[in-house]
């Protein structure tokens, strides 16, 4: 099962602002009439139910949103680009960078979204840019580029009982026998290679099982199988621990695999545990039924554990009888306040710096803004690069570009542009 993917997802650019100028037989004198490019689309990432693993990100693995439409004349604004959905299952975990720190986002339920790569901003045209002293602009922006990230999803299977237990201890015949699902079974360890799940259905009740692959000492620094596996085991509700009732020293075969799950999550510890001694249908499991229990006590377990054949079936009903008053238990005390809403969007800041010093006499404006009205607007004319210049000291580049100590006569750059300061 493919439980841990890496993709890469890029949103969508802005559209770039229209220079326009509004001329018609009515109305020769119109003015600026260019209208802003539309929004890039998101990259939005919505757990569903219909989606049950993540192997189809092994054939894709790139995602884009949208780019936004340039603006048109008459000040109409470009469409918005359609933002990139990925449907990814419930019980997902989304990593991400953002502001050099880890995000991590889980999607639990169904419909949760998290958007992780916002969309670039549409450029302004030049109606935007009239003023009173500047009654024919002709200056426009580019659209924003949309923001590119590598994203981490892991799957944490849903379940509202977990079966654990060392390596052929019966978890795979126990599913079967109170559910629809047909693991792999046979007499030897390591038989489930990947988590199974199956649904139990008792009295009008239905919950999740989740047969977890055996484990063994060491399964938390990666011995075995165990650890792939054993994040599985974090979003159960209760764990059912399964021991092979044929097994000598029992207790420490218990304590064995508590101390993994302790040293892997220590609030696993916490989680409900109801202890089964399977394979009540050999003589040596029958006969032996008191000493076991007893040895159990007497190790300081404090667990009344249930005897049952998972084979025969033997003991099997009274395990889900408990178990579904143990679920219903735990809801009731673990009920989780209302979220207003399932939407999570990550803040992003904007800080960047305005110029830096390429060497001595060479100056570089990298300020977001400046650089897409450079892209957007035509600086082979002489009146769009003087009001470019303008437009450069209202946004304080002309004020950084003195405090890095430009001089007159030296060169600034941008965006594959070369002017001479004076």
């Amino acid at each position: 099962m493919i439980d841990s993917v890496k993709i890469q997802v890029k949103a969508g650019a802005g559209g770039d602002g229209l220079v326009s100028f509004q001329r018609e037989a009515h109305n020769p004198q119109g003015g600026p009439s260019g209208g802003d490019g539309g929004g890039g689309g998101d990259v939005v990432i919505c757990s569903s139910k219909n989606i049950k693993t993540l192997s189809k990100f092994t054939k894709k693995r790139h995602f884009t949103g949208e780019n936004g439409m340039k603006g048109g004349t008459t000040k109409k604004r470009g469409s918005h680009g359609d933002n990139m959905t990925i449907l990814v299952p419930i019980g997902t975990e989304v990593r991400f960078k953002l502001d050099g720190k880890t995000n991590v986002v889980d999607l639990d339920s169904e419909g949760k979204q998290t958007t992780v790569a916002k969309g670039g901003r549409g450029g302004i045209g030049n109606a935007r840019y009239v003023s009173p002293t500047n009654q024919e602009p002709l200056l426009a922006e580019s659209g924003e580029q949309g923001q590119t990230k590598k994203i981490n999803l892991e799957l944490k299977l849903l379940a509202d009982v977990g079966l654990i237990g060392m390596p052929n201890a019966g978890k795979s015949s126990l599913l079967r026998s109170v559910s629809s699902a047909r693991p792999r079974v046979a007499n030897y360890p390591f038989t489930t290679l990947e988590p199974n799940l199956g649904t139990v259905t008792f009295k009008n009740q239905e919950f999740v099982m989740v047969d977890i692959p055996g484990l063994i000492k060491s399964a938390h620094k990666g011995v075995g199988l165990g650890h792939a596996f054993l994040k599985h085991v974090q979003r159960t509700r209760i764990l059912i621990h399964v021991v092979d009732g044929t097994e000598n020293d029992i207790p420490s075969k218990i304590f064995d695999i508590n101390e993994e799950i302790k040293l892997f999550d220590k609030q696993l510890t916490q989680r409900p545990q109801i202890l089964v001694v399977n394979k009540l249908d050999l003589p040596e499991v029958s006969h032996l039924k008191n000493e076991i229990r007893e040895s159990i006590a007497e190790s300081g377990i404090n667990t009344e554990p249930f005897f049952l054949s998972s084979k025969t079936g033997e003991g099997v009903e009274d395990l889900v009888k408990r178990i579904v008053y143990v679920i219903n238990d735990f809801k009731n005390n673990n009920q989780k306040k209302i979220v207003p809403t399932n939407v999570i969007k990550p803040e992003t800041k904007n800080v960047f710096d305005s110029v830096y010093k390429e060497e001595d006499g060479v100056y570089r404006i990298i300020h977001p803004r400046a650089i897409r009205l450079a892209e957007g607007s035509d600086l082979d004319d002489w009146r769009v690069r003087i009001q470019f210049h303008n437009r450069l000291e209202r946004i304080g580049i002309n004020s950084a570009l003195r405090k890095e100590g430009v001089r007159q006569g030296d060169t600034v750059l941008v965006n594959g542009w070369e002017f001479e300061w004076d």
